[in-house]
């Protein structure tokens, strides 16, 4: 399938007012994950970060490593997250204002306790959100997405330590290897062209085949492409026509392979580019729901 050129929905314009907010989020919830960066928001992990040789055999199985359920969170951990996060989502995320609201209501009378919304969050417990949704009257995609970055700390936090001085060159699957969600953003490095895949919900990257559908594992070049539009002239829309997904990718054939790329800032400041592809006909992954869930 050959590459499709695409009009954008917005002007130029419009393109860096979105950037210039996508780059002061991204770096709030930087500045969310440095305060809780040095403090210890586990009391006990799935797997211990000293088991390396467990790690390791769980990544070349094909196992992702992080089981919500063998896990127990610091006391007053979530608290102190949710507290950070309402504050930073109320300034760069004005336009949900009044759910912003509700919910900071909700948690200070007890009603939605921080720590029962991470747990829900973390073991993909969406009728609970779902229920809270609608009894606060909150939008349920921003309840999502504010439970999303509630849980971020926590999974970033295990990622770091169960990962160091582990090799991810074991894991080929297209699913996070840290907590099996499905990638956000993907990113072209040098010519021909490395890939790696990114996830949200633990801030975690890794390399995967350059010609591939990291959803359905389709390698048929006759069904896999990408939309391109004049004004993001440094991403892609990579489309599968086996399973219908796509995925947001940055291209940079000049680049090196730097571990302290801004993946967050690229993920907010392509969001622009999900009604393309939706209007051609692809799905938007879930990115809420792990791949599949281990067994327990």
């Amino acid at each position: 399938m050959s590459s499709a050129f695409m009009e954008a929905p917005m002007t130029f314009a419009e393109q860096q007012d979105t950037s210039k907010s996508a780059g002061e989020l991204s770096e709030a919830m930087r500045e969310m994950a440095a305060a809780v960066s040095d403090e210890e928001l586990f009391e006990s992990l799935c797997v211990e970060p000293d088991k390396k040789d467990k790690i390791q055999k769980q990544l070349e199985k094909g196992e992702y490593l992080f089981a919500p359920e063998r896990i127990k969170v610091k006391e007053g951990a979530a608290d102190k997250v949710f507290e950070l996060l309402i504050d930073a989502f109320k300034e760069h995320l004005s336009e949900k204002t009044e759910d912003w609201e509700k919910l900071g209501q909700a948690y200070r009378s007890g009603q939605i306790p921080a720590d029962k919304l991470l747990e829900a969050t973390l073991r993909h417990r969406w009728d609970a959100l779902q229920g809270w949704a609608q009894k606060f009257s909150l939008d349920i995609d921003a309840l999502q997405f504010f439970s999303l970055y509630l849980a971020r700390p926590f999974r970033q936090q295990a990622a770091e330590l169960l990962l160091d001085r582990t090799q991810l060159s074991a894991w080929q699957k297209g699913f996070c290897p840290v907590c099996g969600h499905n990638p956000v953003l993907g990113r072209m490095i040098g010519a021909p062209g490395r890939r790696r895949l990114w996830c949200c919900c633990c801030n975690t990257s890794w390399v995967f085949a350059r010609i591939g559908c990291p959803f359905c594992g389709n390698q048929s070049q006759d069904q896999l492409g990408y939309l391109t539009v004049e004004e993001f002239a440094s991403y892609r829309i990579y489309v599968c026509d086996n399973c219908k997904r796509y995925l947001k990718t940055v291209v940079h054939p000049e680049e090196s392979d730097k571990d302290d790329w801004d993946y967050e800032r690229e993920y907010f400041s392509a969001v622009a580019l999900d009604p393309i592809a939706i209007r051609e006909g692809y799905i938007a992954e879930p990115v809420w729901l792990a791949r599949c869930e281990q067994p327990a």
